[in-house]
């Protein structure tokens, strides 16, 4: 049986501004890791100077940059906890975020890796109390690979894994600079049963300099970065595609390279979004709205514009009849 000691490993890379707001959250637990380590993957701003004053309470390790991957696996193999619970150096943690998944692994035994919701953030405030009432989705657990195969469900640092599945599979591949942590949880859903703690347990920032901005980081060789694990997901687990759906998983595929397409679209590059946009629709030729998305991306930018504003007059309109409505249900 598993000891119940866990490492907190925190990623950083140019998180100058937020790293100690991310090492104060763990240090407010309830119930506190049994260290942190901290690995700095190559940072050239002020990230060493604001992890200075925790030296006393945390390892840290700089290493020339790899890629947040790399540096994950840098922080496994240093860290000496039977469990492991990842934090990017950015977000943060609510206080009793380790010692309710300590608590549900304790009564779970079965479970390698337990998750939770989260919510999101900005310099405004919150932006979604929870992601998974936004999504309207419900948090699986128990042998998920095919659900989670299917989207994206948690982030890494809603994470407690087992330090048992890394060494059984390896660690996070780090030719995918995205999307390794994704990656990494469907080989182990594959392998093992996934527990989930149904409360918003992280706080993930949005900011202008996160690791995920801008299309470009989000693309390997051309491809969406989902169409790339999924792809090899596929290829790892053939059978995977008798699991799924050969017709879900086209449309899985569809709507990731639909999604990048309007990712380029928003930024003006629409001869991308069109390269993409096609694409999408090999995947799933009967989706009408990849066609009208597709015949949008030949328009004239002014015709574009317009058509935006026109979209949301209309959309102002609907939500705020919805908003009277609302409230005529209210007084009723």
């Amino acid at each position: 049986m598993h000891p119940l000691t866990v490492s907190t490993v925190i990623p950083v890379y140019n998180n100058g501004p937020y790293i100690a707001a991310a090492i104060d959250s763990v240090l407010a637990q309830t119930r506190l890791p049994d260290e942190i380590v901290v690995i700095d993957d190559g940072s050239t701003d002020e990230t060493a100077a604001a992890v200075r004053p925790y030296l006393n309470r945390i390892r840290y390790i700089y290493q020339e940059n790899r890629g947040e991957p790399a540096a994950r696996n840098r922080g496994i193999q240093v860290s000496t906890s039977a469990y492991i619970a990842f934090l990017d150096g950015d977000d943060l943690w609510v206080p009793n975020k380790l010692e309710l998944q300590l608590e549900y692994l304790k009564q779970h035994r079965v479970c390698a890796l337990v998750y939770s919701d989260m919510n999101t953030f900005d310099e405004n405030g919150t932006i979604d109390a929870s992601v998974k009432e936004r999504f309207k989705m419900q948090l699986p657990s128990g042998r998920m690979f095919v659900d989670l195969l299917k989207r994206p469900i948690f982030g890494s640092g809603t994470v407690v894994v087992r330090r048992d599945c890394f060494k059984q599979l390896g660690g996070f591949d780090e030719e995918l600079l995205v999307g390794s942590d994704y990656e990494m949880w469907l080989r182990i859903a594959r392998e093992f049963e996934i527990g989930a703690v149904d409360r918003p347990l992280l706080k993930y920032r949005y900011h202008p300099a996160m690791s995920t901005c801008g299309t470009g980081v989000k693309m390997c060789n051309g491809v969406p970065w989902e169409v790339v694990v999924v792809t090899k997901m596929l290829k790892l687990h053939p059978n995977a595609v008798a699991e799924v759906g050969e017709h879900v998983l086209h449309r899985r595929i569809a709507k990731s390279y639909a999604d990048m397409a309007r990712r380029y679209f928003r930024g003006n590059e629409y001869k991308g979004a069109r390269r993409l946009l096609l694409a999408a629709v090999k995947q799933w030729p009967l989706n009408p709205r990849y066609w009208a998305f597709y015949a949008t991306t030949f328009l004239r930018p002014s015709q574009i514009t317009a058509g935006r504003s026109f979209y949301r007059q209309i959309r102002a309109q609907i939500m705020s009849v919805e908003r009277s409505l609302s409230g005529l249900d209210a007084k009723g």
